[in-house]
């Protein structure tokens, strides 16, 4: 079974609706049923396979963690995920709280909050983690995409992992990137980015220098011609042809029917005791 470690912007979306498509109701985007638990559980993943994915192949979601016990319902799992350049992806993080989440606050009293600190190398190895301990985590991992070679990813994902479908339209583009580019230009804006990543950033760096070249040497020769492939089928691919798949509806009826009522039921009692 496959697990994404989903860390916000970087193209994790996107990454979604190509399993969605690749595996149907065989897919499902999870959430803990506590929204104050610290990772989504072996617990968690064995009343989802009880209740209403009993042949699933891969979940995807922010609260699933390497650092958590999926091992425990599901010893095989196989972990990937997609990392980003930490200073962009921060700055992309504020423009989409936003332009989307409805944040109201100006990026400096944004940047001082502990969850923006360090947030891919935290959503690796935990919430104390410094960089060495996201780099020994991910021996656990079995791909590591990147986000700005996302066509090359998913042509290593798919020969690594097996996934069937890797064909995708973009799921959410901004709709302005001024903010973005405002920070990221602005020094004294980018001397706070890059204060609060210091550890994604040696991450970050490990990924580019060691784990993705290893990946691109293991694929072989043949990459550049796959890659091709795979762009000249996403000229034609758009978000109607994707969500008019029958796999991408069966996924669409049992987890927007089924599956997201009854989590939401869950994480309100929770919240409620």
């Amino acid at each position: 079974m496959l697990a994404v470690v989903h860390i916000h912007k970087t193209a994790g979306t996107t990454l979604a609706g190509i399993l969605k498509q690749s595996y149907g109701a065989r897919h499902c985007h999870v959430y803990s049923e506590d929204p104050d638990a610290a990772f989504y559980s072996a617990h968690d993943l064995r009343r989802l396979k009880e209740r209403f994915y009993p042949r699933l192949d891969s979940i995807h979601g922010h609260d699933i963690r390497v650092y958590g016990d999926l091992e425990g319902e599901e010893p095989d799992v196989e972990y990937l995920t997609f990392l980003r350049d930490p200073i962009e992806r921060c700055a992309s993080h504020y423009q989409y709280d936003v332009q989307v989440g409805g944040v109201d606050l100006p990026f400096e009293e944004w940047i001082t909050h502990d969850a923006v600190r360090d947030r891919m190398t935290r959503h690796i190895a935990g919430p104390d983690a410094a960089a060495s301990d996201a780099i020994t985590m991910l021996g656990r991992i079995s791909f590591v995409g990147l986000q700005h070679r996302f066509d090359e990813s998913l042509v290593l994902m798919q020969r690594r992992l097996g996934v069937p479908d890797i064909r995708y339209a973009r799921k959410w583009v901004a709709p302005s990137n001024e903010i973005k580019k405002r920070l990221l230009s602005d020094p004294e804006s980018r001397r706070m980015l890059e204060s609060v990543n210091r550890e994604d950033v040696a991450l970050y760096r490990h990924v580019l220098d060691e784990v993705y070249p290893k990946q691109v040497a293991e694929y072989g020769p043949g990459l550049d011609a796959a890659v091709a492939w795979l762009q000249r089928k996403n000229l034609r691919m758009s978000k109607w042809r994707m969500w008019a798949r029958p796999r991408y509806a069966a996924y669409v009826a049992t987890w927007r029917l089924r599956y997201l009522p009854w989590v939401e039921r869950q994480r309100g009692s929770s919240t409620r005791a």
